[in-house]
């Protein structure tokens, strides 16, 4: 089984620092650059069997109000999905969280995370006895710290369990490895992996964790540039029957 992370940043599609300045528009309105980055997305993304994915666009202005997931869902070809609203910022954006899949979901479970600006978010789905979750951290050290706490309180239990995401922080970060340590997780991803920014990576912030039961062989940072970060992908020996 193939599992894809990938936060696309609304299918902006930044290129350069610059982009974050002098392309300021692309962050609060639409354009057909846009929707030529999601069609090459739903491509893309096309060939997995589960994808995690942060920072999509769910109706606001900057998506052309209509949601991202929907047509990433359609142009992919996933029979199923799932997406968390996460934040709204009336008459511009309606970011979000989604779960894209090859098997059946079964349950589908959302959270809020701590912090002190609200917005980010914990997707969970249940996929044939495994636990599926995606999420979103925010910037700041504290922040991330509360917030693994309270994946870990979402997580702690579950034998078989998946959690991939934008985790805005370095896997050496020592509140990573306790969070890995104490929910008996494996961290798939290292800091030879550098997923941000997309066009001169030098930050590993994009993580795949998996329960220590899971077998799972050739993670890696994959090239593809539609977006700020480069997505992360790697190979499990479970889910496929």
């Amino acid at each position: 089984m193939k599992l894809l992370s990938y936060n696309i940043q609304a299918c902006i599609g930044s290129r350069h620092y610059s982009d974050y300045l002098f392309g300021i528009r692309k962050q609060v309105a639409h354009s057909p650059a846009k929707d030529r980055t999601l069609k090459k997305i739903g491509r893309f993304i096309s060939g997995f069997d589960i994808v995690c994915l942060q920072e999509l666009d769910l109706g606001g202005r900057r998506g052309g109000f209509s949601s991202q997931y929907d047509a990433l869902k359609k142009i992919s070809g996933f029979p199923f999905g799932a997406a968390q609203t996460t934040r709204i910022i009336p008459g511009i954006s309606q970011h979000g969280n989604a779960i894209f899949s090859r098997y059946p979901i079964d349950e589908v479970e959302e959270y809020r995370l701590p912090g002190r600006m609200k917005g980010r978010g914990l997707l969970v789905c249940t996929i044939q006895g495994h636990t599926i979750a995606n999420t979103h951290l925010s910037l700041y050290a504290k922040m991330q710290v509360r917030q693994l706490e309270l994946i870990r309180d979402v997580l702690h239990g579950r034998e078989k369990t998946i959690l991939a995401g934008d985790f805005n922080c370095r896997s050496a970060r020592p509140w990573i490895q306790d969070f890995a340590n104490r929910s008996e997780l494996d961290l798939i991803t290292g800091n030879s992996m550098s997923t941000y920014p997309s066009w001169k990576p030098s930050s590993d912030i994009d993580h795949i964790f998996a329960s220590r039961s899971i077998s799972y062989r050739n993670p890696e940072v994959l090239n593809v540039r539609l977006s700020d970060h480069l997505p992360v992908q790697t190979e499990f020996d479970v889910l496929a029957r």
